[in-house]
């Protein structure tokens, strides 16, 4: 018996024939309804056999094209409401695509609209996935080439168990574009064991939660109007690693903790050659969390003087330290008559109308100094014994180093992102 072949040109109730087109369509499953469905199937039995191949699951409606540019299934709505292929499943898939070569299990073209467009309330609006290529790919010349929208769910969910879950590219415009009103734009989780791999928005592991890699540009940029650029949190909110600056803020920055460092000063612009030098000051250190406040008094007749101090004074400090100079002449009687009480102290012993340049430090007694003493001599753990916060001033090299030991994967992956040739 010679083979079924597809039916002659026609009038159907669309007026749409596939031996038609231009070229002609080469169809496994050609269904045409002005009313209902064009082609309905249904199947209640377990996976089947077919000419490619096993059906998993069995199939309701099974198209197969054996041409190299045939389709297996094809559908098409002229109207702006139709659907061309709809799939509806109660537990299952509603449409699922198998592609054994290089051609994509299920494709989308348009030229207007949305080549692919998926829909729910639940659960995926569409969903690939890929033991070795990309799950789902989307490319456009003009608009978008994925879009995904949801109603509870995530917008766009992709799962890979080898390549890349998402690839995204654009030779003008972005990438991958993300929005999301109280959300998150876009949520990735890295399940790397180790800290090779990386993510977008969550990590479980030990891998990046966002990276960014360049070689010119930055490696992660954030930007906003009115809100945070780029917010971190973590029990290392930030950990930032370069040569010859790690970081650099433009502009006011504001600590609520504690700030810890090396050293540190003032670099400013030459008061007197502010276009060809640079003036530096270290900062006053000290054990202590010292306030230091000074000023000048004029005594009286008696040569005596009272220093009034502001209001906040006691309750802000304690353990007072007093230096007096006097100003024109020698004043060897010169002493503090009364310590500081009540936000003010007292000098007496001077000559009258004499100068009295004063001093006063004091140690901060507020709540948060309180719970956050200073520890002047502390040790280091134990798995920190050996390395060092500045190891190239002892002499060591920069494997010794306490921040890299914290975050070996600033180290590991350097090594593993081979620079291009710069331009």
């Amino acid at each position: 018996m010679s083979p079924i072949g597809p039916p002659q040109a026609q009038e159907g109730p669309s007026g749409f024939d596939p031996g038609q087109e231009d070229p002609p369509v080469k169809f496994g499953v050609w269904g045409d309804s002005s009313v209902g469905a064009g082609v309905v199937g249904s199947s209640g039995r377990p996976g089947t056999t077919g000419p490619s191949g096993p059906v998993p699951g069995g199939a309701g409606t099974f198209g197969i094209n054996q041409e190299s540019q045939g389709i297996g299934v094809l559908g098409r709505a002229d109207a702006n409401t139709g659907t061309a292929v709809l799939g509806t499943s109660a537990q299952g898939t509603g449409v699922a695509g198998r592609s054994k070569g290089a051609n994509p299990g299920v494709a989308g073209v348009s030229k207007d609209g949305d080549g692919v467009t998926g829909s729910s309330t639940t659960g995926n609006g569409v969903s690939g996935v890929s033991t070795a290529g990309s799950g789902a790919s989307g490319t456009s010349t003009g608009g978008t080439g994925v879009v995904a929208g949801s109603q509870s769910g995530p917008g766009l969910k992709a799962d890979s168990v080898a390549g890349a879950g998402i690839t995204a590219h654009s030779d003008t415009g972005s990438g991958i574009t993300a929005y999301s009103f109280d959300g998150i734009g876009i949520l990735g989780q890295c399940g790397h064991s180790d800290s090779g791999g990386f993510g977008f928005g969550f990590s479980p592991n030990n891998a990046p939660g966002v990276m960014g890699t360049s070689f010119n540009g930055s490696g992660v940029h954030g930007f906003s109007f009115s809100e945070t650029g780029v917010s971190a949190f973590g029990a290392l909110g930030v950990f930032a690693s370069g040569q010859p600056v790690a970081g650099q803020f433009n502009g006011d920055v504001h600590v609520t903790g504690s700030l810890i460092q090396g050293g540190g000063g003032f670099h400013i612009d030459h008061p007197l050659d502010p276009e060809n030098r640079f003036l530096d000051h270290t900062f006053v250190q000290s054990a202590e969390m010292k306030n230091v406040y000074d000023g000048t008094a004029t005594l009286d007749e008696e040569g005596a003087a009272t220093v009034r101090l502001p209001d906040w004074f006691d309750a802000l400090n304690e353990n007072f330290r007093y230096q007096l100079t006097a100003v024109g002449g020698p004043a060897p009687g010169l002493h503090i008559s009364r310590a500081v009480e009540d936000n003010h102290f007292a000098i007496a012993g001077g000559e009258p109308g004499q100068q009295v340049c004063w001093q006063v430090t004091g140690a901060r007694r507020d709540a948060w100094a309180r719970t956050h003493p200073v520890v002047a001599d502390g040790r280091k753990e134990p798995e920190e014994r050996g390395y060092y916060l500045h190891p190239e001033a002892h002499g060591q090299p920069a494997e010794r180093s306490i921040a890299l030991l914290r975050h070996p994967e600033a180290v590991t992956r350097e090594r593993r992102v081979e620079e291009p040739e710069r331009v």
